[in-house]
């Protein structure tokens, strides 16, 4: 139900093959998989460690920065041609902002949140996604329909207070870095998705 300090079930996994032969190949494809793990392979090859002062936080060093930002070069060029504007938002902002996107009420167990709620005259939290803020620039002053569609980009550290027992290298993590991004219209161009989209003012 959600609760770690219930009464924990086994989890059992099995497979079955029909032929030794498709046992022999999955064997072996397994211990492929394991010699090109991303955290034996990002150790061997210099390009990020962890710390056990920060589970989930992971440190890029000199060879994994020149990956990451070789990535975020192709990054800005498929964007740039897609239409989209990079922007940057603040990493955290004040609960109000998460009260008034839902987050608080709904996500608020996966947040870092920086302050006493009962206690402090200003909490904040550090993001675990950049919708509320890209909306937040989209608002920055009066559109006109002549604006849109607006596609708004960014390269968003995020945070989230994932269980310690769940993480896993790069690919379960506290903080990472995604690309983001919000399209900002009017209903008619997306119509044909059945949503329901928010009046915009």
């Amino acid at each position: 139900l959600g609760d770690e300090h219930n009464q924990m079930l086994t989890r059992i996994y099995g497979t079955a093959f029909t032929k030794k032969a498709e046992l022999d190949a999955y064997l072996t494809m397994m211990e492929e998989a394991r010699k090109r793990d991303h955290r034996k392979l990002g150790k061997e090859l210099g390009l990020f460690m962890m710390r056990e002062e920060g589970p989930g936080f992971p440190f890029f060093l000199p060879k994994g920065m020149v990956l990451k930002n070789t990535l975020l070069d192709y990054w800005r060029e498929i964007h740039q041609k897609a239409g989209y504007v990079e922007i940057s938002t603040p990493i955290m902002l004040s609960r109000h902002l998460w009260e008034t996107s839902g987050h608080w009420d709904h996500y608020k167990e996966g947040m870092f949140v920086l302050g006493d709620e009962d206690k402090d005259k200003e909490v904040f939290a550090l993001r675990p996604m950049t919708c509320p803020f890209q909306y937040q620039a989209f608002l920055n002053r009066g559109r006109s329909y002549r604006d849109l569609p607006m596609r708004l980009n960014e390269t968003s550290t995020l945070f989230r207070n994932e269980a310690s027992g769940e993480m896993h290298g790069l690919i379960r993590v506290r903080q990472f870095t995604i690309s983001e991004g919000h399209l900002m219209c009017t209903p008619e161009p997306v119509s044909y998705t059945h949503l329901t989209l928010p009046t915009i003012r």
